[in-house]
């Protein structure tokens, strides 16, 4: 019996273009500029492995107020959107009975605040966040616990993506990988570990007829 992972941001959620907007200004609060330019490099990651990248690239940085300025950003000036078919794909998904994950690099505390805010939550039964693992993506393990949870094998899981990182992580832990480019192209390396790559969400219903 297949399941489905979803990752957030920038796959089920548009989040990750006032992202990069909250990113420069907390940037430029310290004289750091187009640190926004950065987030494509670092998709899919959980806290950790941004906050490092950002400490090697950015040193001057003061990554605990460059994170509160962020997050403050967001909240004030940030809107909460599904991504093109989504609600469609995940009213497939509940109709048809297919278990649904939700695995993203996020904190556990920020799904809930984004899933809250557009009556989300209920539309998954699993939900794994950034900090529940040890490593993030490109690593295998968060969703490796999601199938775990899910109680299923990771063959029997299709992972959607919109981030290489996201893809190779997916492509670790034997799943099949649907990309979804949202804020950056995939490269050759990420196409070629997918068993497509799609403009929609909606479109992913085609793929999963086919397994039924």
């Amino acid at each position: 019996m297949l399941s489905v992972i979803f990752d957030m941001d920038g796959t089920l959620l548009d989040t990750q273009r006032i992202g990069i907007t909250a990113w420069n200004h907390a940037g430029s609060l310290q004289k750091v500029e187009n640190v926004g330019n950065h987030i494509k490099h670092v998709c899919g990651m959980n806290e950790a492995g941004w906050t490092a990248y950002l400490s090697e690239h950015f040193p001057s940085l003061d990554i605990e107020l460059f994170k509160r300025e962020a997050t403050e950003y967001i909240i004030k000036n940030g809107k909460i959107t599904y991504k093109k078919g989504a609600k469609k794909l995940l009213g497939y998904l509940k109709e048809k009975g297919i278990k649904t994950a939700l695995a993203s690099g996020s904190s556990s505390e920020v799904i809930a605040y984004n899933l809250n805010k557009l009556n989300g939550l209920e539309q998954f039964d699993v939900i794994v966040g950034g900090e529940e693992v040890v490593n993030g993506k490109p690593a295998p393990d968060i969703f490796l616990l999601a199938a775990k949870r899910l109680g299923r094998k990771p063959q029997e899981c299709f992972v959607i993506e919109d981030s290489k990182n996201g893809i190779l992580s997916g492509s670790r832990a034997g799943m099949k990988c649907i990309g979804i480019p949202d804020v950056a192209e995939f490269d050759e390396e990420a196409k070629s570990l997918m068993v497509a790559e799609l403009s929609s969400l909606d479109e992913v219903i085609s793929i999963i007829e086919k397994e039924l």
